[in-house]
C-alpha cells in the first residue's frame, strides 16, 4: 500500500497533497473506471441487439412494404449477435490485460 500511495523521492509538505491523490487514483479510480468501461461496452452491444430484434418484429407486424425491412433487421440482428460475441472476447482480453498492468505496476519495486 505504501508503494502505491507514497511516490518515491517526494518529501515534506508535498506528501500531504500527493498521498491522497495517489490513493484515489490507484485504489479507487482505476477499478471503478475499468468496471464502468466494461459495463458500458457490454450494455451498448446489448442495446443494439434489442433494437434490431424488436425493430424487426415491429416492422414485420406492420405488414405490407415493411416486411422485407423487418427481415433485413432480423438478419442484421444475427450478424450483430455474432459480432457481439467477438467483441465480448476482446473486452475480456482488454479487461485482463489492464488488470495485469495495474497489478504489475502496484507490485513493481521503485528504481
Amino acid at each position: 500500500m505504501k508503494l502505491q500511495c507514497v511516490p518515491s523521492g517526494i518529501t515534506g509538505p508535498m506528501l500531504l497533497l500527493l498521498v491522497p491523490l495517489e490513493f484515489m487514483s490507484n485504489i479507487l479510480v482505476r477499478p471503478v473506471t475499468l468496471a464502468l468501461r466494461l459495463f458500458c461496452n457490454m450494455f451498448a452491444g446489448h442495446l443494439l441487439l434489442i433494437l434490431f430484434a424488436l425493430g424487426g418484429e415491429h416492422l414485420v407486424q406492420m405488414g405490407a412494404g415493411y416486411v422485407p425491412v423487418g427481415i433485413l433487421s432480423w438478419v442484421l440482428f444475427i450478424l450483430v449477435a455474432f459480432l457481439e460475441v467477438l467483441i465480448q472476447f476482446l473486452q475480456a482480453y482488454v479487461f485482463v490485460l489492464l488488470n495485469a498492468m495495474y497489478i504489475a505496476g502496484a507490485l513493481a519495486d521503485e528504481h
